[in-house]
């Protein structure tokens, strides 16, 4: 492979993947979603236009046409499909895992098919290498396999690559010709366990420690996407009495425990231990979901401050840079950050190809 890649983002959301490309010095060119919101925020920060089609829909001749594209000016191609279908969050909207995105792994393979380039990663959550996801994942590999690719398939945690956030991933490398996909050592460790020449986890501190403090409603204008939930009275109250530094709602006394709660802690083991927690400042941060701007989502309150994290400091946790500017408000920003792929992890990925 060239010692720069030219590579091709399927399924590229709002650039975390593409990002991560540049971050290592290599090329994006060209990108596909079907989300407009994705795709005007990925424009606006790479300065690359994504087709914002169905790709479904959308052939790999056709991506190449509207790009100026041969296939033999691909190198790499990134896949990420919407990973839903495989979350352990998924059971509320499709509680008999009927997800239909699922079968999007069969149209990244059909693309793949068409665009032949010499290597692929594939990225997605853990869930899909075991119980039901875990046929979908064999299907993938047994595909890439008929198609000449040698594959490799991990999982891999973001935390062990610098990312200050824990975030599991099932991960797929794939190549062409002479060299092998390997998938690269970890960078850092837990600090009480490091090994060889590995670094500490990142930590909540290192990510957000340094960004000016806010009041709920409040917002810092020098710093994009930093501002700050205005949480009702109720909410305030419940925030205020979980302790800092990695409190639980555990902690709350009785009178302020919601309907929810109740029924949670009527179930045995309980459940949703992590809602209305706080993020601890030396551990790196819980992983960084579609509404990680929401307490009641998750471990999702500041170490500190009574309020939900900002869109710019879940951004830093995703190791998005302060230049990779956001939609304002809170819910398309949560959204496109915590769908994405964190930057940093595919730039060390890349690593996995290198001869």
């Amino acid at each position: 492979m060239k010692p720069k890649y030219n590579v091709i983002d399927l399924f590229c959301g709002c650039g975390g993947a593409s990002l991560g490309v540049r971050l290592a010095g290599h090329r994006v060119v060209a990108a596909v979603d079907i989300d407009p919101a994705a795709c005007k925020t990925y424009s606006r920060n790479l300065g690359l236009t994504p087709m914002c089609r169905n790709l479904r829909f959308l052939d790999g001749h056709k991506i190449l046409e509207f790009y100026g594209l041969n296939k033999d000016d691909v190198d790499l191609m990134i896949g990420c499909p919407p990973c839903q279908g495989f979350s352990s969050l998924r059971r509320t909207r499709y509680p008999k895992g009927d997800d239909p995105r699922k079968g999007l792994i069969s149209v990244f393979i059909k693309r793949i098919n068409e665009i032949q380039p010499r290597a692929v990663i594939f990225e997605n959550v853990p869930g899909i290498s075991r119980k039901i996801g875990i046929r979908y994942l064999k299907k993938f590999s047994s595909k890439m396999e008929k198609m000449g690719y040698k594959v490799i398939s991990e999982r891999v945690n973001a935390a062990d690559y610098g990312v200050p956030q824990f975030r599991k991933r099932a991960i797929t490398l794939c190549t062409k010709g002479k060299v092998k996909p390997s998938v690269p050592q970890k960078t850092h460790g837990n600090p009480q366990k490091l090994e060889n020449s590995s670094k500490p986890w990142k930590t909540v501190r290192d990510a957000i420690g340094n960004l000016p403090p806010l009041r709920p409603g409040e917002s810092y204008p020098n710093i994009a996407n930093h501002c700050a939930h205005n949480h009702s009275p109720k909410v305030l109250k419940i925030i205020s009495k979980i302790p800092e530094n990695g409190g639980s709602r555990g902690s709350l006394p009785t009178d302020l425990w919601l309907p929810c709660h109740l029924r949670l802690s009527e179930k045995k083991g309980g459940g949703a231990e992590s809602v209305y927690g706080r993020m601890s400042w030396d551990m790196p941060s819980p992983t960084i979901t579609c509404r990680c701007t929401t307490p009641s989502s998750g471990r999702f309150i500041h170490p500190e401050q009574d309020r939900a994290i900002t869109p710019r400091e879940a951004a830093r946790l995703q190791s998005f840079p302060d230049d990779f500017v956001f939609p304002e408000g809170f819910s398309a920003p949560e959204r496109l950050i915590g769908n994405a792929v964190p930057p940093l992890l595919i730039s060390t990925l890349l690593e996995g190809f290198e001869e």
